[in-house]
């Protein structure tokens, strides 16, 4: 089975396909006009892997935490191809996706950390095999460390210097930082070729509310 993955949660978009022996991925780093180049670069990694769409069994996406609107982007991508091949859609996070992309086996559980901005992170604990551990939660770097203890082996991902920072102000033992500059698109592959489509859903995972506020109504307009 090949499965298709989509990833445009952050500042890049990263797409691969992967399953019957063979893997492709291609990445471009982008701030904006994801929604635009998402299907032209999907085109090119089919033409690199010498297949057509129709072969895909399954679609994999990032559902975050990440860019709000980045997020929506794969999700409604990746929830349309699937309803148009008739195949299923799962949907895989971004912490749990930061655990699988580590260069090397972190030989104990992985603390997943992303940079949520406004003094926060965005943080999951994850076993060797990938078990939840600490299913991911928004707070502060010293909520996060206080709520881990001393159970995590590597820290990773963009967050993962906040935390290691915050650990050495404190007092507290710094385990190895890994501060990816970006997840595997062919570890979002693998991941959601082994997801259950049932518990798996491809929709956004937001652990805060969006920083935009709706703006107040304008005497004399209609709400």
């Amino acid at each position: 089975m090949l499965t298709l993955a989509l990833d445009t949660a952050n500042d890049r978009i990263a797409v691969a396909l992967a399953g019957e022996g063979r893997e492709f991925a291609r990445v471009e780093i982008l701030t904006r006009g994801h929604a635009e180049r998402l299907f032209p670069l999907i085109d090119e990694l089919f033409a690199e892997a010498g297949t057509e769409i129709g072969r895909v069994g399954r679609i994999a996406v990032n559902v975050g935490p990440g860019s709000f609107t980045g997020i929506r982007i794969a999700v409604a991508a990746a929830r349309g191809l699937g309803l148009a091949l008739g195949v299923p859609v799962v949907g895989i996070d971004a912490l749990r996706l930061i655990a699988a992309s580590l260069d090397e086996p972190a030989g104990g559980p992985v603390l997943s950390a992303v940079d949520a901005r406004r003094g926060e992170v965005y943080a999951a604990l994850y076993g060797p095999k990938g078990e939840v551990l600490e299913a991911p939660f928004a707070a502060d770097a010293d909520t996060v460390l206080a709520r881990i203890g001393d159970r995590a082996a590597v820290l990773a991902g963009s967050g993962a210097a906040i935390l290691a920072h915050q650990a050495a102000v404190s007092g507290r033992r710094v385990p190895p930082v890994d501060a990816m500059t970006g997840t595997l698109p062919l570890a979002l592959a693998r991941l959601g070729a082994l997801a259950d489509p049932a518990a798996a859903l491809p929709r956004p995972l937001y652990l805060r509310a969006p920083d935009a506020k709706p703006q107040p109504p304008v005497p004399g307009l209609l709400a």
